[in-house]
């Protein structure tokens, strides 16, 4: 694995799947397409997103080309590389502990992976889950319901809750990968 494959950030990965996925854009249509397709899980810092653009190019992971515009300042179009689609390969594989929005957004560019691959990461997914319920359940066993812990426990259920909710969700997802598309 090259040292650009290994220091891809979330966005930087992010942004190469979605060049992989939607074709060459500039980075407002980026962030544009980015908000629309995963903002609701995801959604990446415009700055970020921005940056990450010049930074991917200079790793020779994404190509660009200036569009002239006449009523506009020039536009700057990117498109993946293959050694972007190499990276971004590398990136999809990679199971990371905590890594709950990569999750998110390697399954929203599942098509670029294996369904295997897919597999790994959600029951990775939740295995951080169900330490993280253990925890929550602990603190939740030990809240005294008074005072601070009165209001702690307002917390503790919504943690609580959240996570059996991920569980769930993970759960049909993985039911889902086994049985295919429709």
């Amino acid at each position: 694995m090259s040292p650009a494959e290994r220091t891809l950030t979330t966005t930087e990965g992010a942004v190469l799947a979605l060049l992989a996925t939607e074709g060459e854009h500039s980075g407002y249509e980026l962030s544009y397409i980015a908000e629309r397709a995963i903002g609701h899980v995801w959604s990446p810092a415009r700055s970020g997103l921005y940056a990450s653009l010049p930074r991917l190019a200079k790793k020779g992971l994404v190509e660009s080309r200036t569009v002239a515009q006449s009523a506009r300042p020039d536009k700057q179009l990117y498109r993946i590389s293959a050694a972007g689609r190499s990276a971004l390969t590398s990136w999809l594989a990679a199971v990371d502990r905590d890594a709950r929005d990569t999750v998110f957004l390697k399954l929203f560019a599942g098509r670029l992976t294996t369904t295997a691959v897919l597999a790994a990461h959600l029951e990775r997914f939740r295995s951080d889950v169900e330490a993280r319920l253990a925890v929550l359940r602990e603190l939740d066993s030990a809240n005294t319901d008074r005072g601070h812990d009165w209001f702690h426990r307002h917390l503790l259920v919504y943690g609580i809750r959240r996570a059996e909710l991920e569980l769930d969700w993970a759960d049909g997802v993985l039911r889902a990968l086994r049985e295919g598309p429709r």
